[in-house]
């Protein structure tokens, strides 16, 4: 039958996400920042991320969830110790609890990359090594 003929060049696709965040951490860890992966659920915890507000304490770990579809999808939500001050006193409302690296997390409902005013998600730019970023100018915004 007589048809179009079409040549697809296709670029290397990888599956998985664990290469991309492995760049980004050391990224992370050259620039000091202490870093604990978490399998399950898949997150990542930033160790003693400076509070810029005077408040009532001065670091805290930050649990950020990797999305299963990342980079393509936006990383997007974050959690605090259970046991945080600050749950409640900063943007997002408190969500469920989770267990990672034996502790409990509080989930928050924050969002920069959707109306939190960090711009819209681009995965070819954004990623954990700029996510840092956001949560700490997050944990600078005490109410």
């Amino acid at each position: 039958e007589s048809g179009d003929h079409f040549i697809v060049t296709r670029k290397c696709v990888k599956g998985g996400y664990q290469e991309r965040v492995n760049k980004e951490v050391e990224v992370l860890k050259k620039g000091g920042q202490e870093i604990i992966f978490c399998p399950s659920p898949a997150s990542l915890i930033f160790t003693d991320v400076i509070v810029l507000q005077d408040g009532p304490i001065k670091s805290t770990d930050v649990l950020v969830s990797i999305p299963p579809n990342y980079p393509a999808s936006m990383i997007d939500r974050v959690a605090l110790p259970t046991d945080s001050p600050l749950i409640g006193r900063l943007k997002g409302s408190p969500q469920e609890i989770i267990s990672c690296d034996g502790r409990q997390w509080r989930m928050i409902s924050y969002h920069p990359h959707t109306n939190g005013g960090a711009g819209p998600w681009n995965p070819t730019s954004h990623g954990f090594h700029t996510y840092l970023g956001e949560v700490i100018s997050w944990l600078g915004d005490l109410k």
